[in-house]
């Protein structure tokens, strides 16, 4: 099954409604697929139901339809005929909506995260992909369907913030090719940028201050890790929302493999985020505690104190770079025979 499975259930004449969700926790890949999707699907004559797991963050409310698209209390009896998954390794990553989607119904599903588990009728998953935005681009080329400039700027949304601004290993030359046609289309790449990156409310920065001051480090410097506790977030006025991109902060140290945030979630709670460098692959580390997502960005959510939940994480990653030592040793020694 791949993309023509797909383009197959859309053109499907008793396919009339459409069910658009993503997965819970929304950034910007997410958001952005979901809702060129619906341009897609639009295009093609379809009605369309978007139906987040929760409300898109304000961060994205300057997207033209972001306002309007708020998720449900209610989600039993919406009426639909094939279910859409954006951005989504697995069926319980989509919180309370999970329970809106009737296991009998298609699901099409398109991701492009390598611990995907194929839960759909129709599995697109393409893990070369830098983001599922890239992959619903290549749906509109493939059914000949025109790219609006609303449309681009969803693209490019998910593009940007999914390749870290075009930093991270998963950006091809395929991606930068993307990025270069939907620029013409009259999306701004610094407006875009700056509503992105560069609109930190004060009580951010005042938390991420605090935040770093728990930085720690591995004695071989190779595992950087940060705190980030509900005390911190009631005291800066702030959210979880607010903090997605603190796990860069300890990636950034020269000499560091794997960086990670424990972040409490609510008591007893702790989400955890991991990004790599040089092409260590934190989704064996992620999936060991039964999260996943990239080869360089990862995350799981685990049960205990922060001081539990890094001892356990902390003993696993530095296995994993144990491995790593031993892997690249192995191929040294294959070479030289």
């Amino acid at each position: 099954m791949g993309m023509m499975d797909v383009i197959k259930a859309i053109r499907d004449k008793k396919n009339k409604r459409f069910l658009l969700t993503s997965h819970k926790n929304l950034e910007g890949d997410a958001i952005g697929s979901m809702l060129a999707l619906a341009e897609l699907l639009k295009a093609a004559g379809k009605k369309v139901i978007l139906l987040p797991p929760e409300n898109i963050p304000d961060l994205y409310k300057f997207l033209p339809d972001a306002p309007k698209v708020k998720t449900k209390k209610k989600l039993n009896g919406i009426r639909y005929d094939v279910a859409c998954l954006t951005d989504c390794t697995d069926l319980n990553r989509l919180g309370k909506v999970k329970s809106g989607i009737y296991l009998t119904r298609p699901i099409i599903n398109i991701d492009h995260h390598i611990s995907n588990t194929n839960f759909g009728s129709i599995n697109w998953v393409e893990p070369d992909m830098s983001c599922s935005g890239e992959q619903v681009y290549c749906l509109f080329k493939k059914m000949n369907l025109p790219i609006n400039k609303r449309t681009a700027l969803y693209i490019y949304i998910a593009i940007l913030t999914d390749t870290g601004s075009f930093r991270y290993s998963n950006t091809t030359s395929k991606t930068h090719e993307i990025a270069a046609k939907l620029i013409p289309m009259g999306i701004n790449p610094a407006y875009i940028y700056r509503k992105i990156y560069e609109e930190t409310e004060r009580p951010t920065l005042s938390l991420l201050a605090s935040v770093l001051l728990t930085l720690n480090t591995s004695k071989d410097g190779k595992i950087a890790w940060i705190h980030i506790t509900r005390k911190m977030l009631r005291s800066h006025s702030s959210s979880l929302d607010d903090t997605q991109d603190f796990v860069g902060f300890p990636r950034s140290i020269k000499g560091v493999k794997i960086s990670i945030a424990f972040k409490e979630a609510e008591k007893g709670i702790i989400k955890v985020s991991f990004r790599s460098n040089d092409g260590l692959d934190v989704n064996r580390l992620a999936g060991f505690f039964g999260g996943g997502g990239h080869t360089s960005a990862s995350g799981c959510t685990l049960k205990g104190t922060i001081s539990e939940v890094e001892k356990s994480v902390l003993n696993r990653a530095k296995g994993l770079l144990k491995c790593s030592v031993i892997a690249r040793s192995a191929k040294g020694a294959t070479r030289q025979s």
